[in-house]
């Protein structure tokens, strides 16, 4: 066979065969690439005339596409990991509104009475105090690996980049959970990519509703709610009975910049709609011009405050409604009165004192009808649920399925911005609540009691058993009753309102021992002296020593000192009235009344200063 020559006249078959030649070794790669084996190595890319195509061709123009082959066999599927933002990890105890700012959790502070020898007898001289938070997850950027990628995948990366921004949702294509584990904290190596698993259908994100508005039907009747009500009643109990505290002080309000004109407060609501709620509106401006009005009812503050502390969100708020057509049917007034226990976030350790447990509402136009009255279940686990002041215990809890927005909405459906609330410290209610509310009627600041001398807080409002005593002559239960302290309430109220707001003041006949609970004071026809402004050092065994060395009639018992300031008071109980009258008359020392019209004697101290004995009546 003659060895072929090529001339000028084959040359034009030699480029034609070379065509040819090209085109079938392309053939043969798209026979492979479609047979899924992924995409194969490009012959020209290495030749000395390089590929035509550029970043165009469908061959890889990788070194080793087997290698790279095996590579995404080792590794499917391929993550962009990005720098988490540490401002976008929230605080495990954190709720959906946003980032909860960690504070001193609240402690309280109990004076105690340090006993000390009969030397500091003022009367007489005797000898011989959770882990932080993991740091951000920092990972490197995807790094370039090849010399030319495909632009198809560089437009598919920039697009995974995009949807990476956040740690929480990293898109469709976002690796398994058991995969995405291992990947944590490694930079990912830029690679094709392989074929992607089947595309999980996208779930619709849920978006959580703003319920500060509730009901959102308006036509709802708060008669016709399908609430799970858990009824309870106060069984018989020799517990001693306790009054609420009230911390109605508050820091003044920061003065508004210079720079910024402060914004003119919108006026509060007043029970106007109809005559019905026109015959509360002299109480409800009384209650506004208390002193301790403008903090008790600081709700913007108290919510800051919950706020800063993750006891709650704006979320767990709601505020009453204007008045309209959807309540024109519901009463003019009710009368409110909660119960609650402390409980503490297992989480934090942070506790809420005034974690609602119990919810009584009564109508104002017939007190007998009990509109509302059940247990609530609290939120967080209960810490101390104070059955000496309620009643309640843990078996009543148990079970219980109405919770706080059960309250909310009731009361949301129920009252509206002109609807008069009635109640004793009517605020720690709302506060129990979570219910902004403007026109109400507090008992505790319609009425008002003198101090004694040694009492230096002038704006002191008088407790709820006293007034039931001074108002209605009634003795309050040991344990509260929320139906019965909130008919109480609306009684005195009513009361108030029938004089034309001229009402007496209230005398003291209960106070507050050393263990928080509160003692009967004997009234005028018992046999009890009150001694006041007594010094520090002084011990219920010298008021006794006084009495017997002065009067030559010991006293049959001396209650505890309670101090307030400088001094401190306490109660003597004589046998008989005779007995308590017959010592008061033995006593020297000029006589004069005090601010309420009770007749007092001083008694000299051997350091010149003297203390007051007083008479229980203003005979």
């Amino acid at each position: 066979m003659m060895a072929s020559i090529s001339t000028d006249e084959d040359r034009p078959f030699m480029e034609y065969l070379s065509v040819f030649y090209i085109a079938v070794i392309k053939y043969i790669y798209i026979l492979d690439l479609a047979s899924g084996d992924g995409p194969k190595q490009c012959a020209f890319f290495f030749s000395d005339q390089g590929c035509r195509n550029g970043a165009n061709c469908k061959f890889s123009h990788e070194a080793d596409a087997n290698a790279t082959k095996a590579k995404n066999a080792a590794q499917p599927y391929v993550t962009i990991p990005t720098s988490v933002s540490s401002s976008s990890v929230m605080s495990s105890e954190s709720e959906s509104d946003g980032e909860i700012v960690e504070t001193e959790n609240r402690a309280g502070a109990y004076a105690s009475l340090v006993k000390k020898g009969d030397d500091s007898n003022p009367f007489f001289s005797s000898t011989p105090v959770a882990s932080p938070a993991p740091p951000p997850i920092a990972t490197s950027s995807a790094t370039k690996g090849n010399k030319v990628i495909k632009e198809e995948q560089s437009i598919d990366k920039k697009k995974k980049r995009k949807n990476s921004d956040t740690p929480f949702d990293l898109g469709e294509n976002q690796p398994p959970a058991n995969i995405r584990a291992n990947q944590k904290g490694l930079a990912a190596t830029a690679s094709p990519v392989a074929a992607a698993p089947p595309k999980k259908p996208k779930q619709a994100a849920t978006t959580p509703t703003n319920t500060n508005n509730l009901p959102p039907n308006n036509n709802c009747n708060f008669r016709n709610l399908k609430l799970p009500v858990a009824s309870f009643s106060i069984p018989s109990s020799t517990d001693k009975e306790a009054e609420k505290a009230t911390d109605t002080k508050s820091p003044p309000r920061p003065p508004t910049p210079q720079h910024e004109p402060a914004q003119p407060t919108p006026p509060l609501p007043l029970p106007i709609a109809t005559p019905a709620h026109l015959k509360w509106s002299s109480a409800v401006i009384a209650t506004r011009k208390h002193p301790n009005y403008e903090s008790a009812f600081n709700f913007d503050k108290v919510q800051q405050n919950e706020f800063s502390q993750g006891i709650s969100t704006p979320h767990h708020w709601i505020s009453t409604r204007p008045y309209g057509d959807w309540c024109k049917n519901n009463p003019a007034a009710i009368a409110i009165d909660c119960e609650m226990c402390e409980t503490r976030d297992p989480l934090t350790g942070k506790s809420d004192t005034k974690a609602l447990c119990r919810l009584s509402v009564v109508n104002a136009d017939d007190p007998n009808e009990v509109l509302l009255d059940t247990l609530v279940k609290p939120e967080w686990p209960v810490a101390d649920y104070r059955t000496w002041v309620n009643g309640i215990t843990k078996k009543d809890l148990d079970g219980v399925q109405f919770t706080l927005r059960h309250a909310q909405m009731f009361m949301n459906t129920l009252c509206s911005e002109q609807t008069v609330v009635v109640g004793h410290a009517v605020h720690n209610d709302l506060l129990a609540l979570k219910m902004v509310h403007h026109c109400n009627v507090d008992t505790a600041m319609l009425y008002s009691h003198a101090p004694d001398d040694n009492e230096n807080n002038t704006n002191g409002t008088p407790s709820l058993k006293n007034l039931a005593h001074g108002v209605l002559q009634k003795t309050m239960p040991n344990v509260h009753d929320s139906v019965n302290d909130a008919r109480v309430a609306l009684a005195c109220a009513e009361h108030y309102v029938s004089k034309n707001g001229k009402v007496d003041v209230i005398e003291k006949v209960f106070a507050r021992s050393h263990s928080g609970t509160r003692e009967r004071l004997k009234s005028a026809d018992t046999a009890v002296l009150l001694v006041h402004r007594l010094p520090r050092s002084s011990q219920p065994n010298h008021i006794s020593d006084m009495f017997l060395a002065f009067t030559c009639i010991k006293p049959k018992n001396v209650a505890d000192i309670v101090f307030s300031g400088k001094h401190g008071k306490c109660n003597v109980e004589f046998p008989t009235k005779e007995h308590a009258e017959l010592a008061y008359i033995t006593l020297t020392g000029g006589e004069h009344e005090d601010k309420t019209g009770k007749k007092q004697k001083r008694v000299k101290l051997k350091n010149g200063d003297y203390v007051c004995v007083r008479k229980m009546n203003k005979t």
